[in-house]
């Protein structure tokens, strides 16, 4: 597990010092005292790392039990810090279930971010690319994403509310202008709005995942995810 006792200090065991000796200096020369500049910078150093620190043990402790069986002592434990300090970087378990919910939608957007870049690639080859590539993401961290990927579905069925709700929708939005920028090349059937094929790739893409992470599919999710991609993009193709 990934600890961050002995790895980063309090603050204060090192600003107070610091600010002790600043005054007494001040005093001698007869001015204010200053406190040291980088005292902020340092504090959002340290919360940055306690911060991680925390997100990569609970993401750890719930692909090895599941979202349920983990409570907040258990990551505190398992982090080497205090119950306090991870509350005070979280508020709930379900803050730290929707951060690294979070942490997953972002890259999503950015691989749709990348596709809207590619200006020369036709539209169903960066279609390909995202079933491809979104397929050998969650391959990586199976155990993970059994649990998590519940979440991710609540979000798009108006059950979670905030940050991830709002990168769900944001997220939605890239890959209908995806659709919409290729029925403006000709790449795409025009016969069907772009809302409605985003929906499509997506109820097909998380159907596929939901099946590929809850039951024990022995076959790689990037082949399976590539001959669904065929059947879809066979039906879209530009016709209008």
């Amino acid at each position: 597990m990934l600890g961050i006792a002995g790895i980063v200090r309090w603050p204060g065991e090192i600003f107070g010092v610091g600010e002790q000796l600043t005054s007494l200096h001040s005093a001698r020369a007869g001015r204010p005292a200053k406190k040291a500049r980088l005292t902020k910078a340092r504090v959002r150093t340290y919360g940055a790392e306690t911060r991680e620190a925390v997100l990569s043990t609970a993401r750890e402790l719930f692909a090895e039990r599941g979202l349920a069986q983990v409570s907040m002592q258990d990551i505190a434990d398992a982090a080497q810090v205090s119950r306090a300090t991870v509350f005070n970087q979280f508020r709930s378990k379900q803050s730290i279930v929707d951060a690294i919910t979070a942490e997953s939608l972002k890259n999503y957007r950015g691989l749709l971010a990348a596709a809207l870049a590619d200006e020369a690639t036709p539209t169903l080859d960066l279609l390909r690319q995202l079933f491809d590539r979104m397929a050998k993401g969650l391959q990586a961290n199976r155990k993970l994403y059994r649990h998590l990927f519940v979440e991710i579905r609540k979000t798009s069925l108006g059950l979670d509310g905030g940050v991830v709700s709002d990168l769900r929708r944001e997220t939605f939005e890239e890959l209908v202008k995806l659709f919409a920028r290729g029925q403006s090349r000709g790449d795409v059937t025009r016969a069907l709005p772009p809302e409605l094929l985003a929906t499509a790739f997506d109820s097909l893409l998380s159907g596929a995942v939901t099946h590929w992470l809850q039951n024990s599919v022995r076959m790689p999710l990037h082949r399976i995810l590539a001959d669904l991609a065929e059947v879809f993009l066979v039906g879209i193709a530009g016709k209008a």
